[in-house]
């Protein structure tokens, strides 16, 4: 079968595209991608040999201005789908809205989550307390959104997501009925994913750094971690990710946070070499996010062997055994302080949990996730 694949911005090295890579290099089906805006540079490497077809030019800007002239094009672009079986729409906001001229043929979603901002309470609470100004604007825009979204997945044949989370969104958003929405995690290839059983004194805090991640968590339970156990004196707390438009702020506020000290260190922009390394290496991972989507951290570092220490919300709260691989903790400093207590006073402590964790994952290696999206896919053919 002939798939398409949209998405509008294909510029990050985020959890997104690394499901997009996956599934278009895995399948039995013959995909073509198509998007806005392609940055190869920024991206993953290996999407320069999938032959992306670039559409009309929206920004990555996230202003409001830029948000709504991105939907506008989106809404009013045309793929030309002649030939194609299916179109998959991968969403996580407006994407949806390349659904009001684009649904000749069977459209499936896979969902990231519903428009962050409107529909993660947690995400939406905080950018309204730092922006008290855009209250009315943000609920304005909020409800067109909404009205328009709505309509825009009524063209959704099936609905796939990544946890139980996003598909509490979905429903609560009445965007659609829970028999037409699967739960189908994203993971890892579990063939390359090597533990070293290797634990130097520093825990990792990965990923795409942006204010919604709620790195401020993570540098000031390590301060707490610090004040409250000096004997742990001689361990780091390391911050590496991608740091992309609109966030050059909010990385300079972390690094502030961190001020002179040298065991906060912070990687920008790694490689997945880097990132690699840095897994290995370390002793544990936190995740400080207040309602993670899904994580796809968290079960890389648990493929490496590794504890994580996450927010008891959203995808960790479904993906890390609290206890067994990690410890799901309230998102206080103290709480998290007092997990890496544990792990860093108890080294055959941390060994079991990451031994556990990397069996654990295995159920969520990426063949597992392909092959039942090939076998919907396969469904459409048959109906």
């Amino acid at each position: 079968m002939r798939i398409a694949l949209y998405y509008p911005w294909v510029y990050l090295r985020s959890g997104v595209e690394r499901m997009m890579l996956e599934l278009v290099s895995r399948s039995r089906h013959d995909w073509t991608i198509f998007t806005n805006h392609y940055y190869p540079e920024q991206t993953f490497p290996e999407f320069r040999q999938l032959g992306i077809k670039e559409l009309s030019r929206v920004p990555v800007s996230r202003g409001y201005k830029a948000v709504g002239n991105a939907a506008l094009t989106i809404m009013k672009q045309k793929i030309g789908l002649a030939g194609f079986d299916a179109l998959v729409v991968s969403s996580e906001g407006i994407g949806d809205f390349i659904n009001f001229r684009n649904h000749d043929v069977p459209v499936i979603c896979y969902c990231h989550t519903p428009l962050k901002v409107i529909h993660d309470p947690f995400v939406s609470r905080r950018y309204l307390d730092e922006n008290p100004r855009m209250r009315l604007p943000f609920r304005i825009s909020s409800q067109m959104f909404k009205l328009l979204d709505r309509h825009a997945w009524k063209h959704y044949r099936y609905i796939f997501c990544n946890s139980r989370e996003v598909r509490r969104r979905i429903i609560e958003a009445g965007l659609a009925p829970p028999e037409r929405i699967e739960v189908l995690s994203p993971g890892l290839d579990t063939t390359c994913v090597n533990p070293t059983w290797e634990y130097q004194k520093y825990f990792l805090s990965m990923g795409r750094i942006k204010w919604w991640k709620n790195l401020e968590l993570a540098i000031d339970a390590f301060h707490e971690f610090k004040r409250l156990y000096p004997q742990f004196d001689s361990f780091q707390l390391r911050v590496s990710g991608l740091v992309e438009a609109g966030s050059e702020e909010y990385f300079n506020k972390l690094k502030q946070m961190a001020g002179s000290r040298g065991d906060i260190v912070f990687q920008r922009d790694p490689s997945q070499k880097d990132l690699n390394e840095a897994y290995k290496a370390c002793y544990g991972m936190l995740l400080p996010s207040l309602n993670e989507d899904w994580g796809l951290t968290a079960l890389e570092a648990m493929g490496f062997g590794k504890p994580v220490i996450a927010v008891r919300q959203g995808g960790p709260a479904e993906s890390v055994l609290d206890g067994k691989t990690g410890f799901l903790v309230e998102p206080e400093p103290r709480a998290f302080a007092e997990a890496m207590a544990r792990l860093a006073g108890d080294p055959e402590l941390t060994r079991r949990l990451g031994e556990a964790g990397s069996e654990h994952v295995k159920q969520y290696d990426w063949k597992n996730f392909v092959a039942r999206f090939d076998d919907y896919l396969d469904s459409l053919g048959r109906q």
